[in-house]
């Protein structure tokens, strides 16, 4: 079989083919406008779906990556998407042969695309107030400003300001740590309590350190060295021991510390006396002590020293009077260094011991009770009996005239005696009185025996302890 090419029609006459597609004029002004929008809007209106479609997905993917992701790359990302959009629909807008403008369209376009860009600016701006109010709540130091500002945060902040939104959370909760702190403090403060003292210092440790924190953790911080400042003398140095036993952190933590010098001596000065005028001696000497170790050279320095000696000399006499009243002191002899010294001439003494009944025949201003008025302490053991005066004999008054007679050897009453002297405790003489008396009196009581003490007068009493309170 043969073929032969057929030949062309007659000039004229439409050719015998498919008719070719006829495309559609577009308006690139339109769909540059419309895909300036993010949403693929001009790709819809040359009604390429699929790259409508497709332009939605990438804006949200990239939407929902700005929001859990916080990085400002993808924002730099969906302008960029948002710009190949532009390109790439003028680019299929411009292929057809015949262009035409559509103003319907480009005010579908305009107003769209404006709309997004307003509501991008809006949340922006709104998202920049909100950041703006927590810093500057910040730097005031007013945490409940900060929260306050906080609060005001949704979800399209986040997602236009992900990394400012999440810098104010981060705030919040330090606030809240820092009002912990504050708590902590306060109750220091007011219960004197070092515990809470010492938790509120280990909270604002971390939040010191850090320089967006200085304003609201300094806030809090000045709080307490305000209160500090006015707490009671003796609960305020509660509070300044412990300060200075922490090691200096070189932040705001340090700053009560800086304090603790101007305001310690005067609190523990004050303290002192306090204690002074109830009598509370070991306490004030404690208080007066320590500021004479801490401060030497403070002007409170001076009056704490004299404190020191008078409530030191207050509890020495009060140990001596103790001493004194159970009679224990010849057994454990103790100073008071505000009695005068053993000195010639007359000492006031305080006898105590087995034999110091003796004391009631010398003179009133020999013999006395209180401490803070004598110069010595004379300790005297149980009397016993020295060289023999007399010898008298003895008959039964029963019987008189015939009963037998018995003889009575009267002897002289010697007293060992100790004497300290007060000022120092020290044993300034060991002695033995020896006290001559009446002897042979007319009636002796039936338990007498054959040996027997004189009964001294009260001159030959204190004839005998002379030596001993008169010192020649």
């Amino acid at each position: 079989m043969s073929y032969q090419q057929q030949p062309p029609p007659p000039q004229g006459t439409p050719y015998p083919g498919p008719k070719p597609k006829r495309l559609r004029p577009h308006d690139p002004l339109a769909v540059a406008l419309g895909n300036a929008s993010f949403l693929g809007l001009g790709y819809f209106l040359i009604r390429r779906w699929f790259f409508g479609l497709l332009g939605l997905a990438g804006t949200a993917a990239l939407l929902v990556l700005m929001y859990q992701r916080k990085d400002t790359a993808y924002q730099f990302g969906l302008l960029g998407w948002g710009l190949l959009q532009v390109l790439h629909g003028l680019f299929l807008a411009t292929r057809p042969p015949e262009r035409t403008a559509s103003i319907p369209k480009r005010i579908v376009a305009a107003v769209v695309t404006l709309a997004v860009v307003a509501t991008a600016v809006v949340l922006k701006r709104d998202a920049a107030e909100v950041a703006d109010q927590v810093t500057a709540a910040r730097r005031g130091g007013d945490c409940a400003g900060v929260v306050t500002a906080q609060d005001k945060v949704w979800f399209g902040d986040r997602l236009v300001a992900g990394q400012d939104m999440d810098r104010g959370d981060s705030d919040v909760e330090t606030c809240g740590r820092i009002d912990t702190a504050k708590g902590h403090l306060t109750a220091a403060a007011g219960l004197t309590d070092v515990a809470s003292l010492k938790k509120g210092y280990d909270l604002l440790g971390p939040i010191a350190s850090d320089p967006r924190q200085q304003a609201t953790a300094g806030a809090v911080m000045d709080r307490f060295v305000k209160d500090l400042q006015g707490m009671e003398p003796c609960a305020q140095i509660r509070m300044t021991a412990w300060l200075r036993t922490r090691k200096l952190s070189k932040n705001l933590l340090d700053r009560a510390n800086a304090v603790v010098p101007r305001i310690e001596p005067n609190a523990l000065l004050a303290c002192a006396d306090g204690y002074a005028s109830r009598s509370t001696w070991v306490t004030a000497r404690a208080m007066y002590q320590q500021l004479v170790t801490t401060y030497p050279k403070a002007k409170q320095a001076v009056r704490a020293r004299a404190g020191l000696v008078k409530a030191t000399l207050a509890i020495e006499l009060d140990t001596v009077r103790s001493l004194v009243s159970t009679g224990e002191y010849c057994s454990t002899p103790a100073k008071y260094s505000g009695a005068k010294p053993y000195h010639r001439g007359f000492n006031p003494a305080i006898f105590l011991g087995d034999s110091s009944q003796y004391a009631e025949q010398l003179p009133a201003a020999w013999s006395i009770d209180d401490a803070y008025r004598a110069t010595i302490v004379v300790c005297t053991e149980a009397a016993g009996m020295g060289a023999a005066v007399q010898t008298c004999p003895y008959v039964p008054e029963t019987n008189p005239y015939g009963g037998e007679v018995s003889y009575v050897t009267f002897r002289k009453v010697t007293v060992p005696t100790k004497v300290y002297e007060l000022r120092t405790g020290r044993l300034v003489m060991s002695t033995t009185v020896t006290m001559s008396g009446e002897a042979c009196p007319y009636r002796l009581s039936s338990s007498s025996t054959d040996v027997e003490s004189v009964t001294p007068s009260d001159a030959q009493v204190q004839a005998a302890f002379r030596p001993v309170v008169v010192r020649p």
